[in-house]
């Protein structure tokens, strides 16, 4: 059953990022159904390995854009570095003294980058495995971080209810972005590199505008706190989601609301495009990965196989993998 339009019809979606994003399906589907067959809910993926290391949850999940690594955050105060596509552990990354809340790899995939409710980053050579900076400047736990497409600056949102810009080789923010009136959870930063977006648990989304085109917005449509946020790769969507269990799409460039569908029956942690821009993966407290393709608004996959919570989900450079990390302390590798 297709959600009602939300909107009439609107030249400016023409665009072919998405058809129609007010019909996409509900996520009403449980991994038992018995309506859909098995193969169905997979959509095609499967679990192609499972990875053990850490001792408590996983709460972050990335994989390099070279397609060699995929790293991990935990409650183990750990990150850890795996051989992709084996899936082989190859060293952990030790020196934060609190969880692991967020990491993220450089577009040139030389270094890593972790956030820690020690309140620090830290900067990892991922050839070497070295530690390369520490950078201290939020004053409480720091939830999320990104880099800038080209690789120069780094981006971190906190519970301090701040974003600060890093220059890569600077061991103090250049700049400050606030608004927030409580933590930031999740921030993206577009393709082109002009615009950044943050999502809070004051149920905001924000969207900053960090070349001077375009005004600075706030964004109000989540009824609950927003746990991520994720930008298309043509630069063109904003998809938001958290504890309502619900997606939002919001056009960037004006910040307008497009529609909204209920994906999951329980809190979403993430949301992650693929990067052919194809499909938009959803992770939830309900232990599934879902699966929906941009085009036609349909769910094409339900990935059920975490025995917990799932905190994050990546999609490997060729689109066709996905890593998930949950919160039994395990990591799966998904492929089609």
């Amino acid at each position: 059953m297709l959600l009602p339009h939300a909107m009439e019809s609107d030249p400016e979606l023409s665009d072919n990022c998405v058809t129609r994003p007010s019909d996409f399906e509900t996520g009403a589907v449980s991994p038992g159904s018995s309506s859909l067959s098995s193969s169905k809910l997979l959509g095609g993926w499967r679990c192609t390995k499972t990875l053990k290391g850490h001792s408590r949850w996983v709460r972050t999940v990335a994989v390099s854009p070279d397609g060699n690594y995929i790293a991990s955050g935990s409650g183990d105060k750990r990150v850890a570095l795996w051989r992709y596509p084996k899936g082989e552990l190859i060293n952990f990354l030790d020196g934060h003294t609190a969880w692991v809340r967020c990491i993220a790899f450089s577009p040139d995939g030389q270094l890593l980058a972790s956030a820690s409710n020690d309140n620090t980053i830290r900067l990892w050579d991922v050839n070497t495995r070295l530690l390369v900076d520490v950078l201290e400047g939020h004053s409480d736990w720091v939830r999320a971080v990104t880099f800038s497409s080209d690789g120069r600056h780094l981006f971190s949102g906190s519970q301090d209810k701040t974003v600060l810009i890093w220059k890569i080789g600077q061991s103090t923010p250049v700049k400050q972005l606030t608004g927030h009136h409580h933590w930031v959870r999740s921030i993206a930063i577009s393709p082109d590199g002009a615009t950044l977006v943050s999502g809070g648990q004051d149920t905001q989304i924000r969207i900053h505008r960090l070349r001077r085109k375009g005004n600075n917005v706030c964004l109000d449509g989540h009824t609950d706190e927003v746990h991520s946020v994720a930008i298309s790769p043509n630069n063109w969507l904003l998809a938001t989601a958290g504890a309502e269990g619900k997606v939002h799409f919001w056009k960037l460039n004006s910040g307008r609301h497009i529609s909204h569908f209920q994906a999951h029956s329980a809190s979403i942690n993430c949301v992650a495009f693929s990067p052919d821009g194809e499909l938009l993966a959803t992770a939830s407290n309900d232990r599934t990965i879902r699966l929906w393709h941009i085009n036609t608004g349909r769910l094409v996959g339900v990935l059920a196989g975490h025995e917990g919570w799932l905190w994050s989900v990546a999609f490997a450079p060729d689109s066709r993998t996905i890593v998930s990390g949950g919160w039994n302390g395990e990591i799966k590798i998904w492929s089609r």
